[in-house]
């Protein structure tokens, strides 16, 4: 059964030195008045414009095979094969933060506003990955109160499109899930509208079975190398 999730924006709102971060700016750095100042309008525009959306489903193993194989392009050894077998729990889910705050980045950019579209775009963007965050967060709190799971699991997303994971399994997720009930379509090549949507799978389990290195093949050619501080929450978990 298919949920929604209300995601509040003052919960996903990013940090100024979260935007920094995504923006290459290293924590520490001096910050000069205009970029402060472009990191205050794109936060004013992203709580004007942004129409956060999500919705999730439990799916069983056996329906989740078929997801995960999508059309049989997946790398040899991707991490979620091993994965998911071992999960307690398995949920789809997707998240936007609306077609509205896309555009405004778009429109700004057509207007030469590179710097303050760049800005929104970068917000959008850490808000997008602090939703998924939330998420994971109320997903393990609800197993916990159920006693469904224990202090030693762990809740964390995959992606379509990473860790070896092909991006066309979007095509059978979004068969599954319906994406398109929170204004999430998506094209032949895989590509999502609004641009700041993010679908995947939340798996529960215990924290051991989220542990990989990343020393793939196609580790190298990774330009997010997210999951080395994953790895690293693993571990202090």
């Amino acid at each position: 059964m298919i949920e929604f999730v209300k995601l509040g924006i003052e919960e996903i709102l990013p940090s100024i030195e979260d935007i920094l971060r995504g923006q290459g700016i290293p924590k520490g750095f001096f910050i000069k008045d205009n970029i402060k100042i472009l990191v205050e309008k794109s936060l004013d525009l992203f709580i004007a414009e942004a129409t956060p959306s999500c919705i999730i489903q439990e799916i069983s193993k056996d329906d989740f095979y078929e997801i995960f194989i999508g059309e049989g392009n997946n790398e040899e050894g991707a991490p979620l094969e091993k994965i998911y077998p071992q999960a307690d729990h398995l949920i789809l889910f997707a998240i936007t933060m609306g077609s509205m705050v896309s555009n405004r980045i778009a429109e700004l950019f057509d207007n030469n506003d590179f710097a303050l579209a760049s800005m929104l775009d970068t917000t959008a963007s850490c808000s997008t990955d602090k939703s998924v965050d939330f998420l994971e967060k109320r997903i393990t709190e609800g197993l916990i109160d159920k006693k469904l799971i224990t202090n030693n699991s762990m809740v964390l997303s995959y992606s379509p499109g990473y860790c070896g994971w092909h991006i066309n399994a979007q095509k059978k997720l979004f068969l599954y899930l319906h994406p398109e009930l929170i204004g999430i379509s998506l094209n032949e090549s895989c590509l999502m509208t609004p641009l700041k949507s993010v679908t995947g799978v939340l798996i529960s389990g215990n924290k051991n079975i989220h542990y990989f290195g990343n020393s793939f093949s196609f580790c190298y050619n990774c330009k997010v190398q997210s999951c080395i501080e994953r790895q690293e929450r693993i571990l202090n978990h």
